[in-house]
């Protein structure tokens, strides 16, 4: 294999075009320095915003006006960095972008409390006038806080509680990460001895070899099993941590508190485990097939992410890959796939790996950019799915930057995955609909049903696993690294049935919790298989030819953050109050199993 190239080597044709932000860097310069004026401007309003809603408006303007400014600045800066991780020259500019963005989001930080000090009368009286209409549904959203918020005095104490509250989570990182990683023992593979790292762990579970994937499940959990006991001292604090936040600012449970934001209801989250335990036969079925594929008596927890299906030689030059992605959009309409064929072809991609360059893969960009797209492309099938998937994104980010205005554009969380896992279903369904020989199609589904698992059926596992650990707290009770154990291989056990042995082998799966990141994260995980089972649902419907259903997604793509993230998909064809668009998706996850089940 060639080794990458350096930055200068790669053709200006197949780099993203940065320079239409700032044509040089001496301008992104000239604009930081212009720019620092900024916080005081933001903070010449403190203590006025209840004059007139006139002064209201103009403060808010500024503050909008000035965010947009430095985002601009901060997305050159951190663009250019990911060129050349090794180039100090862009470190520090991104460096100092972000200690400008520190200041002025701190010069703002009165905002939304001193808006909340404003008599409900005056604010109501003022939200219908025309002065604030461009501002209503932000400054009803800032509103609905008000009943969380404490008096100043309060409000700065749970700031100061802070940062010693965000350091659990630090600790549990360098645990994890420098102390736990430093003593992984090493595993036999391909003939030599490879050190255990958490991104080599999932590597080595994808071998074909079965020794090589049960020694590096018992050497990782191994460790943990060491650490369980400090690891849970560190969760319960930090767990404790969000109760009290929830606690102090009146919410009836973290969960609540959590998913307030976005506005979603827990019985969404309590929807979403309904309907997963709905699908246990179904998935019980694919991991018999998967059984029946490997060739073994039992399944292991330590086979269940190796690939049953030999990967296929599939190849596609940049060019090739642009094609396919548009021709498998089709069914978006000829404007989606115009914008982003023209997007493709003219500086929205960073396209190849270069020496220094950022691994992986990316969507970025601000309101006054293009959607801009860190590619490592290869060539291979994966890297055709990987560029369809930051397309999404793209995609959502151009339409709503093009439809809304700055403070109603950026759209959150809970739907940010739903347009890039759309485009991988197009993609999936058009190369199915395309190919025809046995061995390609079945690693085309196998791929596909692999994603329900991790996306839906473990993130949903986890969600249920979190939801289990804060009632207990909540109800007085501590969370011990035994009692822990028992939670997670109980759910574990509950979820993959009897397709799995569970026998000793399969014991350190129960200490799996002791690894996962997001269980400090605070009721995060879920959000990632409401977005598949949406993103499947709006998918089917495009592809049946639903009347309708076209321009209920371009329109949800369009709303950008100008309403709730459920009353969008609701518009857009999608009610996750309810078990049925989760159940949905996973009636096509059936289906899929029983077509790999025909073909094999």
């Amino acid at each position: 294999m060639p080794a990458p190239r350096q930055r200068h080597e790669i053709a200006a044709s197949d780099r993203w075009n940065v320079a239409a932000i700032y044509a040089s860097d001496e301008m992104w310069e000239q604009d930081l320095a212009q720019a620092q004026s900024t916080p005081e401007a933001v903070a010449a309003f403190v203590g006025r915003l209840g004059e007139s809603p006139e002064v209201l408006r103009e403060a808010i303007t500024v503050w909008f006006e000035a965010m947009r400014r430095v985002e601009k600045l901060y997305v050159y800066a951190h663009l250019r960095n990911d060129e050349d991780l090794g180039n100090s020259a862009y470190q520090d500019r991104l460096d100092r972008a972000y200690a400008l963005w520190i200041k002025l989001s701190t010069a703002g930080a009165y905002i939304s409390p001193e808006i909340l000090t404003i008599a409900d009368e005056t604010m109501a009286a003022w939200l219908q006038g025309e002065t604030l209409s461009p501002y209503r549904f932000w400054l009803e959203d800032t509103l609905r806080g008000k009943p969380h918020t404490l008096s100043p005095s309060e409000e700065k104490l749970l700031a100061m509680a802070n940062e010693p509250l965000a350091a659990i989570s630090k600790i549990y990182s360098v645990l994890k990460n420098v102390e736990v990683s430093a003593r992984l023992p090493s595993v036999a593979a391909d003939g030599e001895e490879q050190k255990l790292t958490h991104g080599l762990f999932i590597k080595l579970l994808e071998e074909r070899d079965r020794a090589v994937r049960k020694a590096a499940f018992d050497g990782y959990y191994a460790e943990f099993k060491g650490n369980r006991v400090t690891i849970a001292a560190t969760l319960d604090a930090a767990i404790k941590g969000n109760i009290f936040r929830a606690k102090a600012r009146r919410f009836a449970s973290a969960r609540d508190a959590s998913l307030f934001g976005d506005m979603v209801d827990g019985a969404v989250y309590d929807a979403l485990i309904e309907a997963v335990h709905g699908a246990f036969p179904a998935f019980g079925r694919y991991m018999g097939l998967r059984q029946r594929l490997l060739g073994v008596d039992a399944m292991h927890l330590y086979d269940i992410y190796v690939p049953v299906i030999p990967q296929v030689d599939l190849k596609y030059s940049y060019d090739e890959a642009v094609d396919l992605v548009s021709a498998a959009m089709q069914p978006l309409g000829d404007e989606y796939v115009g914008v982003m064929r023209s997007g493709l072809n003219d500086g929205w991609v960073d396209r190849y790996e270069n020496v220094g360059k950022r691994s992986g893969a990316y969507s970025s960009g601000c309101y006054d950019t293009m959607p801009y797209i860190l590619m490592n492309y290869t060539g291979t099938l994966d890297s055709v799915f990987t560029l369809a998937h930051e397309l999404g994104h793209s995609m959502h980010s151009w339409h709503a930057n093009n439809t809304q205005p700055y403070h109603l554009a950026d759209y959150r969380i809970l739907v940010a995955e739903v347009a890039s896992t759309t485009n991988e279903a197009l993609l999936n369904d058009y190369l199915l609909r395309q190919i025809s020989d046995r061995p390609t199609r079945a690693y085309l589904i196998d791929r596909w049903l692999n994603s329900f698992r991790g996306t839906i059926f473990r993130q949903t596992m986890f969600a249920e696993f979190e939801k289990l650990m804060y009632e207990r707290v909540e109800q007085g009770q501590p969370l011990t690294a035994d009692g822990l154990d028992d939670l997670y291989f109980g759910l574990v056990k509950a979820y993959f049935g009897d397709s799995v042995a569970f026998d000793d082998d399969d014991a350190p799966i129960a200490w799996e919790w002791a690894r996962i990141d997001h269980f400090f994260y605070n009721f995060y995980v879920y959000k990632y298989a409401t977005g598949m089972s949406s993103s499947i649902a709006i998918s089917s419907a495009l592809l049946a030819g639903e009347e309708g259903a076209l321009d209920r997604y371009l329109a949800f793509l369009r709303s950008g953050g100008s309403a709730y993230p459920l009353d969008q998909l609701r518009a857009a064809g999608v009610d996750l109050t309810t078990p049925e668009p989760v159940a949905a998706a996973l009636v096509e996850f059936e289906r899929l199993v029983g077509e790999l089940e025909t073909l094999l």
